[in-house]
């Protein structure tokens, strides 16, 4: 299984921004709420602190569905917003606002993604880096199973899978 990226652009003409979009995208494909975890309706996406990646996310996404559910694009989400999120993207941002983040998400099942390492180690879900001029991802499936979302097998198999440094906290 690819982890399968459709841009609809020129392989070379893709941008960082694009690319992340369609990680995004696929992820949330790939991924399972806990039913009562969060309320019926569109599949929420939410992007913090990258308007580049939103755009790409509104124009990829477009009217398509996940898993038979509408997909609506949300920015900038805080707060009690914040657990309202299937999916939420923090794009640069401090290390101490991603753990402030993090910890109003605790115990939320709410797929948490950024760049790097420094986010799953501090109990984020999924970390995206570059690697060998090629997007890659890493998984925490401790912060998973901390916020009840399930990761498709077939995701996992992709990943490179990492521990972080919050096994204190629930």
């Amino acid at each position: 299984m690819l982890l399968v990226v459709h841009v609809g652009l020129d392989a070379q003409a893709v941008t960082q921004p694009a690319l992340r979009a369609a990680f995004l995208y696929n992820f949330a494909k790939f991924t399972e709420w806990p039913p009562d975890g969060l309320p019926a309706g569109p599949l929420t996406l939410c992007v913090i602190d990258d308007s580049a990646v939103e755009g790409a996310l509104n124009e990829l996404v477009g009217n398509s569905t996940i898993n038979g559910r509408a997909v609506m694009i949300s920015r900038n989400a805080s707060g009690a917003r914040l657990r309202a999120c299937h999916l939420l993207y923090v794009g640069e941002t401090t290390t101490d606002r991603a753990i402030a983040i993090l910890d109003e998400l605790l115990g939320a099942p709410v797929l948490t993604v950024s760049n790097g390492d420094d986010f799953i180690r501090h109990g984020g879900i999924v970390g995206l880096f570059v690697e060998e001029g090629r997007m890659r991802f890493a998984i925490n499936p401790d912060a998973a199973q901390r916020a009840g979302v399930r990761l498709s097998s077939r995701l996992l198999q992709l990943a490179r899978i990492f521990k972080d440094d919050r096994h204190d906290k629930p």
